[in-house]
């Protein structure tokens, strides 16, 4: 894991006050979540004090991971995540153009770079490794988390070497519909995240910039006839998952039945990369059905992980709810619900790993999972994701959802499959799995080839109303690994082969194709939304009792009968709404309590 701080004096002449710096040094503690004793810190200041990059790694020293900071003529580098091909470091250096040098680069990665005129970040298309930004003191600051570029930014606000941190509360109210942010805000007021696939530029003596590319005019496909045109996009698949062949040792893969993970399996096989598969789950889960069978066709080694290993079980221990959100507001920064499981910290291992996390934005993003496709049926589900759980909100949270919704549903008019797809991209990737995603940088080398910034251009340049098809996903998988397009997906069939069965010819494979569905006693269990009444009344005690700054978000008599009455169909937005009053209590900067583990019952 590589973090960065940037920063650059809003005056031509203008020095970084050494007080400022000083809490950048020391906020780092804070900020990331790995023991201070295992980072190392790299630093370049500019002779007159007006510029600063400063970087941090946990990483070991090993030539397949990059230096911390790398320099060329005055001006200094480094990036978060990986790059498909380390050569591209030296342009990274060389151009001055940074926006055209990373618009063409493969790979996952926000780049941070300085000179003695200023600051730049870029972010990639899917942008899981962001960039945040703020100014305050005359400083502009640039990061690669947003609590540092918080800290530091009050610090140079106050020159007070211990700032407090400032929520904006009124900003807060998409964590309580869907456990992420729907647009560019973060918890830290004046702190925003930077748009996918953009480059900031902040010039001493100048204003700050941002910039994008032109999105391009996307490609047509039309059901079966659209092989050429995925042919780009399966190249773009094989070569992002090259890099993972450069450690010479196997690769492990988080495999599930599902449509994604089976199409990296695919991948990795096509691209030549030695790989062995891992799965989590209950016995009798579609998930683990699914990949064994996948597992088998491929002919890889392939582990099971049982969540219960005693079928006769019925109970799971869990963890604490405030150690959850305590950990889960600590590694994600307050940007992600503790419904989620993310990794804990431990020693870096420079052992590569992957997933099918990002399949989505092949299948449409948002469109992946919308079954009415009317104009009508899309503007509904684009209001419904600013307008998520309303009746559980206070007005002034509608409000502010509102004014997010607004130019969203302008655009919907005009085509709705381009917005569903675009939000998508834009939050539920580029907000929803940065915090998963920096908690395996911090422990190993994580590679996504579906976040990949050209796999990511290439599909996005395909038309989301093919995409949503699922034909594209389906001809990858005919392509790179014919056999797993004949083993039945999980869940619901093919988008593609819903609508009728075919009279003859290809009436079997119809028929091999049907869907497997959860049947069983755990196949469909979770305890994040099972729990019983005696961890329903952990969580409320939280909510109701906490900080009473969260009842300015949400509304109090709502959230108590929904505890109450229907704490299953609420389940999500109640880990939401707790974990949004612990964030307030402020009670994750303290140090963890010891907390006893939770037993939840398993379904009889």
């Amino acid at each position: 894991m590589r973090v960065y701080l940037a920063m650059a004096g809003k005056e031509r002449r203008g020095r970084i006050d050494p007080l400022v710096l000083a809490v950048a040094r020391r906020a780092v503690e804070e900020a990331v979540p790995v023991p201070p004793e295992a980072l190392e810190a790299v630093e370049w200041v500019a002779p007159d004090g007006g510029v600063a990059l400063l970087g941090w790694s946990n990483e070991p020293k090993a030539p397949l991971l990059p230096p911390v900071m790398q320099a060329r003529e005055g001006r200094h580098a480094g990036y978060c995540g990986y790059l498909a091909d380390r050569e591209d470091e030296e342009p990274l250096l060389a151009k001055d153009d940074l926006l055209a040098t990373t618009a063409g680069l493969g790979g996952v990665f926000s780049v941070f770079r300085a000179d003695a005129d200023g600051v730049e970040a870029a972010t990639a298309m899917a942008r899981v490794c962001p960039v945040y930004h703020a100014e305050a003191g005359g400083v502009r600051i640039v990061g690669s988390r947003a609590l540092l570029v918080h800290l530091v930014a009050r610090a140079a606000l106050t020159g007070r070497a211990d700032p407090a941190v400032d929520l904006d509360l009124e900003a807060l109210h998409p964590l309580v519909r869907h456990g992420f942010f729907t647009n560019d805000d973060t918890p830290f007021r004046g702190v925003r995240a930077l748009p996918a696939g953009s480059v900031l530029r902040a010039t001493r003596g100048d204003g700050t910039v941002v910039r994008r590319p032109p999105e391009p005019d996307p490609r047509e496909g039309r059901g079966k006839d659209g092989v050429e045109l995925i042919k780009p996009l399966a190249g773009a698949l094989v070569a992002a998952a090259a890099p993972l062949a450069r450690h010479g040792v196997p690769v492990n893969l988080a495999l599930s039945g599902g449509r994604d993970s089976r199409l990296m399996a695919a991948v990795l096989k096509a691209a030549g990369v030695p790989f062995t598969a891992t799965t989590h789950g209950f016995a009798d889960d579609p998930d683990v059905v699914l990949a064994e069978r996948v597992a088998a066709a491929l002919g890889i080694e392939h582990t099971v992980d049982l969540t219960v290993p005693d079928r006769g079980r019925d109970a799971v221990a869990v963890q604490h709810p405030f150690a959850r959100a305590h950990d889960l507001i600590r590694m994600c920064e307050g940007m992600n619900s503790a419904y989620e499981s993310v990794n804990r910290y431990r020693p870096f291992e420079v052992v590569p790993k992957t997933s099918g996390s990002g399949g989505e934005t092949l299948r449409g993003g948002f469109l992946y999972d919308q079954d009415d496709i009317t104009p009508d049926g899309m503007r509904g589900r684009v209001r419904l994701i600013f307008h998520a759980a309303e009746r559980i909100m206070t007005p002034e949270a509608d409000e502010r959802a509102a004014a997010d919704h607004r130019p969203w549903a302008e655009r919907a008019d005009v085509d709705g499959f381009d917005v569903l797809d675009k939000l998508y991209l834009y939050f539920r990737t580029g907000r929803w799995i940065v915090g998963s995603h920096t908690a395996t940088l911090m422990n190993s080398p994580y590679y996504h080839p579906f976040f990949d910034n050209r796999v990511v251009r290439e599909a996005v340049a395909l038309s989301p109303k093919w995409r949503c098809s699922e034909y594209p996903l389906f001809h990858l998988l005919e392509t790179l690994a014919p056999a797993l397009a004949s083993i039945p997906p999980e869940g619901k069939r093919w988008r593609f082969d819903r609508d009728r069965p075919p009279r003859l010819i290809g009436r079997r494979a119809w028929k091999a194709r049907e869907a497997l569905v959860p049947e069983g006693r755990t196949a469909g269990f979770n305890w994040r939304v099972s729990y019983d009444p005696a961890f329903r009344d952990l969580l409320q005690e939280q909510i109701m009792d906490g900080p009473q700054e969260l009842f300015g978000i949400v509304d109090r008599a709502a959230v108590r009968d929904a505890l109450r009455d229907a704490p299953g169909r609420w389940a999500k937005q109640i880990w939401h709404v707790y974990t949004l009053s612990v964030l307030i209590s402020g009670e994750w900067r303290k140090p963890l309590p010891e907390l006893p583990q939770v037993s939840i019952p398993i379904p009889g």
